[in-house]
């Protein structure tokens, strides 16, 4: 549950905390003291949009922080986020800020509005003004019905199966797309396979040929460079090696005089070996050097025919191989272009079976809710004072060309206030009170079948009053007693039964507006009662007529817990 909302710098509310206790809370004011603005404060907490025009004008920033209990669910939700839930709870923040620079926090831990997102999904429901307008939605309507029925599983199996289905149609058609061109495209795959065969494609040779291109351009000076070095290093008396061995026998006679001058002769010794490997590799490269005659033409003829077909191919000869082996494989996908195109057809067929199936069991699902929904909203309606409405939730087929991948059916919430009067979509004919009391007919249906522990009504008692007053905030206390429940109210039969009551004021100090939220009780809840009957909110009367609803509301409160 919410256990705790802190806002700062937002909107009105310059520093303002707000407890909440389990079962019924109720926030009223006057009109404008900005309960409303609680709400929307909430609304941000669970990933709402964030907008620079609600930070106070003498600040550059605002915050929102909501402390809510964590349920096992959210803490598993938290823990694939990588976020731990200490000691049981959860504070969500959002920090606004005038640059437009926002930024969500769980539990002091950066996190994204999409995270907020699904954690507002499974930590609070708000139910506001706004929602009228979403009912009259049909998408919205066909949402109320499943989660009735309990049909999402139902429905998302649906939705896979239609994507599989769509993607396999689709598959099928251009195979058969392809038929049309595959005589021709199975020509010119022949072609491109056999140009490359015959080319004998091999990974590395244009490296190859350009560095044996390039020894053939320069052979004769090659020759005549390691000719040279030949010379220099053996083969006369000015040589390097004659050198080196006049010099090693010099140093080795000298050295049988006087041992320490034979000292340089390992090195000496050391340098003719070096000149004998280096004369080796010489040699080596000289036998390389080939005189062929043609042999430059047929690299640069072999080269030009990698260059064209690197232009129809690929860059290299892995590339250019690559392209031969894909076009292989299509190539023998079109040779049995008929087998392929008949498994195809089965799999579409065996989709369109297992679619067709998926279809009746969501369907029947979703018209025995609407059978059960109907007089269940139906007898709620007429707790509300509103006897003679009829209620109707009709569930009517599609036709083929308009399936998509929330099933086959569409929903429409239908009514009329006059007997007799054929009923018609919610959209077209209900008031706004009727459509209010309608909503809060389906939301107190629907609250077993919510998943938030924490539900919010903003001012969904308006257009009720009388009577229908009392009915509405016994059903909000009722269905307060399986979860939390915020509600924003300007009917004291509603307030007076809150287990909790916050009075949200505002006033001006230093030519400045602040809003102010407090819990009251006792006396200040009596006087707050007596100013929501109107009239003089502190006569006599006023405030024993206050009493007597909080009164009421105690003898209920003793009933409920079989006192």
């Amino acid at each position: 549950m919410l256990r705790e909302l802190r806002i700062r710098n937002f909107a009105v509310a310059e520093n303002v905390a707000v407890p909440f206790v389990p079962g019924f809370n109720v926030l009223t004011g006057e009109t404008g003291a900005g309960k409303s603005m609680l709400v929307d404060a909430l609304l941000l907490v669970r990933g709402g949009r964030a907008q620079t025009d609600v930070i106070r004008a003498d600040a550059e920033t605002a915050t929102v922080e909501a402390v809510f209990v964590a349920s096992d669910s959210v803490a598993a939700l938290l823990d694939e986020a990588g976020v731990s839930a200490e000691d049981g709870e959860i504070v969500i923040r959002r920090e606004l800020s005038r640059s437009g620079r926002h930024r969500a926090f769980v539990n002091d831990a950066a996190v994204t509005v999409a995270l907020l997102e699904r954690l507002g999904d499974a930590l609070v429901q708000v139910h506001g003004q706004h929602e009228h307008q979403r009912l009259l939605e049909p998408a919205r309507q066909l949402d109320l019905l499943d989660r009735f029925a309990g049909a999402e599983p139902l429905r998302e199996r649906f939705g896979t199966l239609f994507a599989k289905h769509r993607e396999a149609r689709e598959a099928l058609e251009r195979r058969r797309g392809a038929d049309r061109d595959r005589a021709q495209r199975e020509d010119l795959l022949r072609f491109q396979i056999s140009e490359l065969d015959a080319a004998r494609l091999r990974p590395g040779e244009d490296d190859e040929l350009r560095s044996e291109r390039r020894r053939l351009q320069h052979a004769e000076r090659f020759a005549a460079g390691l000719q040279e070095i030949g010379g220099l290093l053996q083969g006369d008396a000015a040589s390097a090696t004659t050198s080196l061995a006049r010099a090693e026998r010099v140093l080795s006679d000298l050295g049988r005089l006087d041992p320490a001058f034979a000292g340089p002769l390992e090195t000496l010794q050391a340098a003719r070996i070096n000149i004998d490997e280096t004369l080796m590799a010489v040699r080596g490269l000289r036998d390389q050097i080939v005189f062929e005659p043609g042999r430059l033409e047929a690299i640069d003829d072999r080269l030009e025919a990698l260059t064209r077909l690197k232009r129809k191919y690929g860059d290299t000869e892995d590339a250019m191989l690559r392209f031969r082996a894909e076009a292989a494989r299509e190539l023998e996908a079109l040779e049995r272009h008929e087998e392929l195109l008949a498994a195809d057809e089965r799999r579409l067929g065996e989709l369109e079976r297992e679619l067709a199936a998926a279809a009746a069991v969501l369907g029947t699902a979703r018209r025995q809710a609407a059978a059960a929904l109907t007089p269940a909203v139906q007898r709620e309606l007429r707790q509300l004072a509103m006897d003679r409405a009829i209620f109707e939730v009709a569930v009517m087929e599609q036709a083929v060309d308009e399936l998509g991948p929330r099933g086959a059916e569409r929903v429409e919430l239908r009514f009329t206030a006059n007997p007799g009067e054929p009923s018609r979509s919610l959209a077209r004919i209900a008031s706004g009170g009727e459509l209010a009391r309608t909503m809060l007919a389906l939301q107190v249906v629907l609250s077993a079948y919510e998943r938030a522990p924490t539900m919010v009504f903003d001012e969904v008692d308006a257009g009720i009053g009388g009577r229908a007053a009392g009915v509405v905030g016994e059903k909000l206390a009722a269905v307060a007693k399986a979860r939390q429940v915020l509600c924003v109210t300007h009917l004291a039969p509603i307030a007076a039964l809150a287990d909790q009551h916050v009075r949200v004021s505002k006033a001006v100090r230093a030519g400045r507006t602040r809003a102010h939220a407090v819990v009251i009780d006792a006396d200040e809840r009596v006087a707050e009662i007596a100013r929501m009957l109107g009239g003089d909110a502190s006569g006599a009367a006023a405030l024993q007529h206050a009493r007597v609803l909080l009164g009421a509301r105690r003898v209920q409160a003793a009933r409920g817990r079989g006192v």
